[in-house]
């Protein structure tokens, strides 16, 4: 029984000594917050949440973009306009000059097929919209207005989609709805759950265009709105969902992939993509070369003679890893390049060049070319 007494005094001695280890180190930790050495991170449903914030700014300049399409019936005789769908649009830019007026971004799909468009702001008023362009391409249009934005709506910033990161905030507002039925200004949050997302289209692109996965939830309605970011800036154009066996996959257009294009269209009123002039496939490989396996990137399938890649010296099988110092690991990789390149830019491009057998096959040994074109518009 002595002994059982001095085991249970060591045993309460040893617990006591934890414990008060434990409390200093809080203490310190504490004061390593206080002063700054070790920062908190707020989380989103705290005090310091910034949508309540966002959503005050950012939704005025969100529209309810209705499009009719007319008809005339040779039977009767009659002529109509008719009201055949909807979705959303952002006020991005006001226009410059001495009228007032603004731009409005939206999904090409939205507007496809109408000929004509009308805003139905936050605050109720109703403003006729003038189709300046589009993009089938990324699945982008621009509209245009005249007179002053209502209800002190002011344009929504744009922001970096490149410089997102998985698990980040993501805000979604739009117009959920068609018709009598539309929720104005709805605004939905999660996080960034994935990016440069590929293959994902419901025949939405006829462009290759990565997209951003979020699990922000949206609806028929919530196309042509706005993804932001905790800053308030926009970051993306929801544009899809997945409605099969997944739940909480919406996908959104990458803002700083068509910005170029948000401006030719205002410039030019269309998109006019320059051009390498070569056909690629995405290649599986390793990230480094190696004697007998090609790395990952873009292989060049077929050469248009007389293009910027002939040129400049480009052949069929040729493995483009880089453009412009970003790592090519895909076809998509390389098309997304381009097209943040404009006509007559050079592209630095790094290629290796394997030997191949008769039947295919690869044999030892590599090249590695560093080769510049300039990029053209090619009919």
């Amino acid at each position: 029984m002595k002994h059982f007494n001095i085991y249970a005094r060591c045993l309460a001695l040893l617990l006591a000594a934890l414990m008060l280890t434990g409390m200093l180190a809080a203490a310190e930790t504490a004061g390593q917050d206080a002063a700054g050495e070790n920062p908190s991170y707020d989380i989103v449903y705290s005090s310091n949440n910034p949508i309540p914030e966002i959503a005050e700014r950012v939704r005025p300049a969100i529209v309810q973009l209705n499009t009719k399409q007319e008809s005339w019936d040779p039977a009767t005789r009659v002529a109509q306009v008719n009201e055949v769908g909807g979705g959303s649009a952002c006020y991005i830019r006001s226009i410059e000059g001495d009228e007032p007026g603004g731009y409005m971004l939206t999904n090409y799909h939205v507007v496809k097929d109408a000929d004509a468009y009308t805003a139905l702001w936050l605050d109720g008023s109703e403003t006729d919209l003038e189709l300046v362009g589009y993009d089938d391409g990324s699945d982008i249009a621009v509209l245009k207005f005249k007179g002053e934005a209502p209800g002190g709506a002011q344009p929504i910033p744009m922001g970096d989609s490149d410089a997102l990161r998985i698990g980040e905030l993501a805000i979604i507002i739009g117009n959920p709805g068609t018709g009598d039925e539309v929720f104005f200004g709805s605004v939905t949050a999660g996080i960034i759950s994935g990016l440069e997302r590929e293959g994902v289209n419901a025949d939405n692109f006829s462009h290759s265009i990565t997209t951003i996965q979020t699990d922000a939830p949206i609806n028929g309605g919530n196309s042509g709105g706005a993804l932001l970011n905790a800053k308030g800036e926009m970051v993306g154009i929801p544009t899809l969902k997945y409605m099969t066996i997944f739940e909480g996959l919406t996908f959104c257009i990458p803002i700083s992939v068509v910005k170029g294009f948000i401006d030719q269209i205002i410039d030019n009123g269309s998109v006019v993509r320059p051009r390498m002039g070569v056909t690629v496939t995405s290649i599986d490989g390793p990230d480094e070369p190696m004697k007998r396996y090609p790395p990952c990137g873009a292989q060049v399938y077929t050469v248009e003679p007389g293009t910027p890649a002939d040129k400049a010296g480009l052949k069929e099988k040729d493995v483009i890893t880089e453009a412009n110092g970003a790592r090519i690991k895909s076809s998509q990789d390389l098309v997304k390049a381009v097209d943040r390149c404009g006509e007559g830019q050079d592209m630095e491009l790094t290629v290796y060049r394997y030997s191949y057998d008769a039947d295919g096959n690869v044999t030892s040994g590599y090249e590695e070319l560093h080769l510049t074109l300039q990029l053209q518009i090619i009919d």
